[in-house]
Formats: C-alpha cells, sequence, structure tokens
C-alpha cells in the first residue's frame, strides 16, 4: 500500500517526467509503441495537477486505460493513414512502365528490346504477338527489369 500511497502523493512533474522519457525512449526505438504510454503519462500529469486528491490506484489505473486505448487509437490511425498513402515504387521502376507504350528496337523470337523515354528494357512478347523493329507496344506486366508487351 506504500507504493499506491507514493504514486497518489507524486507531483505532475513526475508524471510528465515519466512522459517524456517514454517519449524519448521511443524517438530512439522507433516502434509506435512507447509514446502511447509517454502521452498517457502526460495526460495523467494534466490529471495530477488538476484534480489533485486522486488516490494512486485510480491514478493507475487511469494511465493503464489510457495507455492501452492510446495504443489501439493511434495503431487505428496509422493503419488508415499508411493505407491512404500511395505505394512507393522508387525501387520497382518497372511498376511505372505498365500502362506505357514503346518502341520496338529487336526482335529475336518470343524476346527482344523495346525504348521507354530514351531507356531500353528487355522484353517478352505475347503468344500470338509478334512486332516488327521500330513499331509500338503496350507493356503489360513487370517482373524485376523484364517487360511484358503486346503488339498495340
Amino acid at each position: 500500500m506504500e507504493f499506491f500511497n507514493w504514486i497518489g502523493d507524486a507531483s505532475p512533474w513526475l508524471w510528465l517526467a515519466l512522459g517524456i522519457v517514454l517519449v524519448a525512449f521511443e524517438i530512439l526505438a522507433p516502434s509506435f509503441i512507447l509514446i502511447w504510454p509517454g502521452l498517457a503519462a502526460m495526460l495523467i500529469a494534466l490529471l495530477t495537477w488538476l484534480m489533485p486528491g486522486l488516490s494512486g490506484q485510480a491514478l493507475l489505473t487511469i494511465f493503464s486505460i489510457l495507455s492501452i486505448a492510446l495504443l489501439f487509437a493511434g495503431r487505428a490511425l496509422m493503419a488508415r493513414v499508411e493505407q491512404d498513402e500511395p505505394q512507393a515504387v522508387l525501387n520497382a521502376r518497372g511498376l511505372n512502365m505498365v500502362g506505357r507504350d514503346a518502341k520496338v528496337l529487336s526482335v529475336s523470337g518470343p524476346q527482344g528490346k523495346v525504348e521507354i523515354d530514351g531507356v531500353q528494357w528487355p522484353v517478352t512478347w505475347e503468344e500470338g504477338t509478334m512486332p516488327e523493329v521500330g513499331g509500338w507496344v503496350r507493356i503489360t506486366e513487370s517482373s524485376g527489369v523484364s517487360l511484358r508487351a503486346r503488339a498495340r
């Protein structure tokens, strides 16, 4: 019971310091886990400043509930933000080529080379497609640096 009395008598500055330490650890090791109890501790600091007579059990209970609620709310918010962001294709340049037209540079059976924006790409022709050199094809798929195309 002495521990709960100590928590109940603790200054709001102690809760604020705990919140700052937890947020600082989050900055050092970004995992989006420690920030939520850190924010909860800061809210408890505000609560103990506004209502100084709360018991240690009440403060720890409110801190626990706030930490869990903020964790779930934060995870839901982060999932929604990540879902709204377009997927980065910086290291998958071939994906940007799908749907574009390309000029045929060479044909060697079911494979060849095409040019898009001045860059040559290896390409495989779709079945039944045999383009002519100098003609145009539409890129339909991308696998690494190899493209798949069909005649326009």
